[in-house]
């Protein structure tokens, strides 16, 4: 019994969004979603095509990585903005 590609996709998919436990940066997830978004395409069409798959995970992995850091970014007020106020500076 031999795997679609988009069964690879998918697992690919999974293995970035496991990556991305260890990291916390939400880089990783966006590329996660980007290939699921191919895998579904891949599974909705019942083939792949490199040039295809390649642009729509370039594009799905773009957007949702700006979203992310958009939505998780840190509030301004819990930076430090200029060196004297830094908790090190002693």
């Amino acid at each position: 019994m031999s795997m679609a590609v988009w069964q690879w996709t998918l697992i690919a998919a999974l293995v970035l969004a496991m990556l991305e436990l260890t990291t916390g940066a939400f880089v990783f997830l966006g590329l996660a979603l980007g290939a699921a978004a191919v895998a579904a395409l891949q599974w909705l069409t019942d083939g792949s095509s490199l040039t295809r798959d390649l642009l729509l995970f370039a594009l799905v992995s773009l957007v949702a990585v700006a979203v992310l850091r958009r939505l998780f970014r840190q509030p301004k007020d819990t930076v430090a903005s200029t060196p004297s106020e830094d908790v090190n500076r002693y």
